[in-house]
């Protein structure tokens, strides 16, 4: 995608001219929202992000934000751009798809009703990102769109209501497990089995009386370190999350991720490998 930046605008003036100036920006801040808190805030990020390509007379990107920002006005169902659309290669494209899963976390488990403001920013920091890493001429503005997206995520994650705990029966003297839930290659969505497991595991843990519950992500050595660091991390996400729909405490809860650093099954580099591909449930008092 080329971008038209200020330099090659005084050459284009003529047509500039011709053209208007770009997306009436003012026009869609204004757009009527009545429909949800999400929606609402999304408008506001997306409209922030076109004026400021507009400022730099990246009409291309400009015309791209006012969109998303009328259709969230319009109470389309708006989400992240794909990475797919942006040209955007090697280690750059593994870290942002890596840290696209906890925005997908949000989005996919009630982040738009519990932290609507919160959860909308974060979308609109990953497309910055994206924008700005495929420009790749301003590292300044490469690093404010992730902090604003890291920020953003840690933001939304501190409103996520905490399930009821259940009360448990008196403790025995051993704790269960360890428990292993397997995924399917580069998932971290739960199979049926580990769907199973995850509940095993949770009536087996209160049980026993527990007080904390360590789920550790693993992956295989297919693809890069920095990617398997991030697909890790949602699948103890995953394990975590559907513990505590089974009533475990939200504090009890620890979440760790190894990537491909502690392979069950030792294999070369760039190898799938099923029994890899885990999480690990791991009960202490």
């Amino acid at each position: 995608m080329k971008f038209l930046k200020f330099t090659m605008a005084l050459a284009l003036l003529p047509l500039l001219a011709a053209c208007a100036a770009g997306p009436d920006i003012s026009k869609t801040e204004m757009m009527a929202n009545p429909w949800s808190a999400f929606n609402q805030a999304l408008q506001k990020e997306y409209v922030l992000l076109a004026k400021a390509e507009a400022e730099e007379w990246d009409t291309e990107d400009a015309i791209y934000f006012n969109n998303k920002a009328k259709a969230a006005a319009s109470g389309e169902d708006v989400g992240p751009q794909p990475l797919k659309e942006r040209n955007i290669k090697g280690a750059a494209a593994d870290e942002i798809a890596a840290a696209k899963y906890p925005l997908d976390g949000l989005l996919l488990t009630g982040g738009k009703e519990w932290a609507p403001a919160e959860t909308a920013r974060a979308q609109a920091m990953y497309d910055c990102w994206l924008q700005e890493r495929e420009e790749n001429t301003q590292q300044a503005h490469v690093d404010a769109c992730i902090a604003g997206f890291n920020s953003a995520i840690d933001a939304a994650e501190a409103k996520r209501p905490k399930p009821m705990a259940r009360s448990t029966p008196s403790a025995p003297s051993a704790l269960p497990g360890p428990y292993v839930v397997y995924f399917d290659f580069d998932s971290f969505e739960l199979s049926a089995s580990g769907e199973a497991i995850v509940k095993k595991a949770a009536a087996e843990g209160k049980a026993a009386g527990f007080k904390t519950v360590t789920v550790t992500g693993h992956t295989d050595k297919a693809g890069s370190s920095d990617y398997n660091a991030g697909l890790s991390r949602a699948r103890a996400a995953t394990v975590g999350n559907a513990l505590m729909q089974e009533g475990i405490a939200r504090d009890s809860v620890k979440r760790s991720y190894a990537g491909e650093s502690f392979p069950e099954v030792s294999t070369k580099d760039g190898v799938k490998e099923a029994q890899n591909r885990r999480v690990v449930i791991s009960f202490s008092r």
